[in-house]
């Protein structure tokens, strides 16, 4: 994922995007993750920042997940619309200056908001190109994490807290189970997408192996598992 979250940074890095900080009116609570995402979270956030989570309510769920969501287009299907609360509460790790407190260590969907211009009429500009890195890259994402789940990144940091300190054994209802999705959206004339993820695949996560190799082992792996099988790998 770290391998993932590095390219993703430095492609975004050479576009001239409006984005500094302190801009963060795309920081709501509508932020849905894997739960190879929250853990890299959770093991950093203090524990003033876990109890603010704690009382969080009424913030949005997915329906699906990310790669539920490919599919149901793959195959010509309209995905389910999700249940918005009638206004989307501010993300609460912002703090008293609205910088972001766990930048370093944020999950994709918020790595892959961006804008050319300022947001404050209402929308953001985001290129086409970095508009499919984004979907691209939280494909990967849920295939990486293949074993795990998807939701909201809050529910996500409550279950894996409550789990690992024995609270829960059973993975609630409105947690996914991620979906595998090999075959990647990109046509044969779309070659700078083509070009992004060959150097992707190509980047070596140890010396001996590249990323596509580790990807595939994952797959492999955790294809026929349960959900909760993951969380036997790192607690």
């Amino acid at each position: 994922m770290k391998k993932l979250y590095e390219h993703l940074e430095n492609t975004y890095q050479a576009w001239d995007l409006f984005c500094k900080p302190g801009c963060n009116l795309c920081c709501t609570q509508r932020i849905y993750a894997t739960s190879l995402e929250a853990y890299h979270l959770l093991e950093k956030i203090s524990p003033e920042v876990l109890t603010r989570v704690s009382h969080l309510q009424n913030y949005p769920r997915p329906k699906i997940t990310h790669n539920q969501t490919l599919l149901c287009y793959l195959q010509g299907t309209e995905p389910p619309l999700e249940d918005y609360p009638p206004h989307l509460s501010t993300c609460p790790f912002l703090d008293e200056k609205g910088l972001c407190m766990v930048y370093p260590y944020r999950p994709l969907m918020c790595r892959i908001m961006a804008s050319t211009k300022s947001c404050e009429q209402g929308e953001a500009s985001l290129p086409p190109f970095l508009f499919y890195v984004g979907t691209l890259a939280l494909q990967l994402a849920e295939n990486i994490d293949i074993g795990g789940l998807y939701g909201n990144l809050f529910d996500l940091l409550k279950f894996l807290k409550d789990y690992k300190e024995g609270q829960v054994e059973e993975v609630p209802p409105y947690l996914l189970s991620n979906v595998d999705v090999d075959e990647l959206p990109v046509l044969p004339e779309e070659k700078d997408l083509r070009s992004w993820v060959g150097t992707l695949y190509r980047t070596h996560v140890t010396e001996e192996k590249s990323f596509r190799e580790v990807l595939q082992e994952l797959r492999e792996k955790f294809r026929d598992k349960k959900s909760l099988s993951f969380l036997e790998e790192i607690f």
